[in-house]
């Protein structure tokens, strides 16, 4: 049980890393650029899971865990930390012996560093809550993590002053306790009919986002409640109901999947999955002018923005494989 518990960590993980860089990838063509009058930027949200996921799969891997304060902290602190100062290092270096100056701004462009980082300093408390608990007591606070989100789309779509304050639930550690949740929690259905009903929930909930973001419709309730928008949370973590419903249905769908076939590579990448999140914005930096010249009309540059996806996830993957067999280095590289 354990075993394939590890293994669909890892297909999740890997399925997360090239959601994140795809993101970035479309990021390049959010300027109105259309398909067949579809806005092109409006796919993006085909991927908008990537950190939900991530959260997920913490909540699923530490909580519920006999946990020490100190040597958890001591443990998980320098593992994102010393990755994080590495590239940063890197990325200064080679703008000492290049012509463009990459950004520095440490606060923003890495932010799921810093968001990871208070999730850690988080966990020992939401775990003593999960030790605590029943099911239902987790399950009442899931429930809370929906309604708020629901709210707050009604707040903003409606422009509505409030003081009503749920952001203790809307916020990434509503997805760290979902992400356990859906670990233990047994459905009691079949699998196959299990899949296809969150394969549903996956495509319907993609569809609401994509009509907000594609402004097919002049005004709609597909507006996204992200944390950027609470001076409480500032954080770029989407935390509508949409991508709630996106990211847990793919979590169940992996949980219920058995990927036999290429384990040495997805175990792989899903162990250096941090570091190619630190190494592939700098890939990007350096590579988008020429992907960003290729394409002429809109077929083309969705062709250009799945390639480019490929390519950034799997070049990233090599260099940070490579950096990671490089001795004394490779240990602060992923």
């Amino acid at each position: 049980m354990i075993k394939n518990r590890i293994e669909y960590y890892d297909n999740l993980r890997v399925l997360a890393i090239f959601g994140i860089i795809a993101i970035h990838v479309f990021q390049l063509w959010h300027h109105g650029e259309q398909v067949n009058g579809i806005y092109i930027y409006m796919f993006s949200e085909i991927v908008r899971y990537a950190v939900p996921i991530f959260l997920m799969l913490s909540g699923a891997l530490l909580l519920n865990r006999d946990i020490e304060i100190g040597n958890f902290l001591k443990r998980k602190l320098p593992r994102i930390a010393y990755p994080f100062i590495f590239y940063l290092i890197i990325s200064f270096i080679l703008s000492l012996f290049t012509d463009k100056g990459f950004s520095f701004n440490i606060f923003s462009q890495y932010w799921y560093f810093w968001l990871i980082f208070g999730v850690y300093l988080s966990v020992p408390i939401i775990n003593k809550f999960v030790l605590n608990s029943s099911i239902r007591e987790i399950e009442y606070f899931l429930v809370i993590f929906v309604l708020a989100a629901i709210f707050y789309q009604f707040v903003l779509f409606y422009n509505i002053e409030s003081y009503f304050n749920l952001n203790f639930f809307a916020a990434p550690i509503g997805f760290l306790i979902l992400g356990y949740y859906l670990s233990v929690k047994d459905f009691k259905i079949d699998s196959r009919k299990l899949i296809m009903v969150m394969l549903a929930v996956f495509v319907i909930a993609t569809f609401f986002k994509m009509l907000e973001t594609g402004a097919i419709m002049p005004k709609n309730f597909a507006l996204d409640y992200s944390a950027t928008q609470s001076a409480v949370l500032a954080s770029w973590v989407d935390v509508s109901i949409w991508v709630i419903l996106q990211a847990g249905s793919l979590f169940v769908i992996f949980k219920h999947l058995n990927f036999g076939k290429f384990r040495k590579a997805i175990v792989s990448i899903s162990n250096l999955s941090y570091g190619m999140y630190l190494i592939h914005s700098l890939l990007m930096f350096y590579t988008n002018p020429f992907f960003t010249s290729l394409p002429r009309n809109g077929v083309e540059i969705c062709l250009v923005i799945v390639f480019y996806s490929i390519f950034v996830f799997l070049v990233s993957w090599l260099m940070v494989f490579v950096l990671s067999k490089i001795p004394v280095v490779g240990k602060y590289c992923a």
